[in-house]
């Protein structure tokens, strides 16, 4: 797999709605489907059913039974899937960098040295 196949199949997994938010609560620790749905309200149990089946058979979490009478499942970050931390990290430090900036900055937002062409409007 070329470097290029790689950041697209690891595009299509974070790009997925709410792969992020579910793989953030599965960072901090082995969790039952109950406890993800209430870390993330606002997604459907459905569509949370959906995202955890994708990110399982893409390797990056895993699935244990809890001995009985729990008789629960577990969901939690694989060998593989922990890789995701420091990503995870990263998204959230540069999630809070952008929320410091307000939209009035915009125009000053332009990397020095970069000039734009005016455009005629004639």
């Amino acid at each position: 797999m070329t470097t290029d196949e790689a950041l697209a199949a690891v595009q299509a997994i974070l790009s997925a709605k709410w792969s992020i938010q579910v793989l953030r609560v599965l960072a901090k620790g082995p969790t039952r489907f109950s406890g993800i749905k209430a870390a993330i309200p606002a997604i459907s149990a459905n569509i949370l059913a959906l995202r955890l089946r994708s990110l399982e058979e893409a390797g990056i979490i895993g699935r244990a039974s809890l001995p009985p009478p729990a008789d629960r499942q577990v969901y939690a970050l694989t060998t593989l899937g922990e890789g995701v931390r420091p990503v995870l990290s990263a998204i959230e430090r540069w999630a809070s960098l952008l929320q410091t900036h307000s939209r009035a900055d915009a125009p000053n937002r332009t990397p020095p040295g970069i000039k734009f062409p005016s455009i005629s409007r004639e």
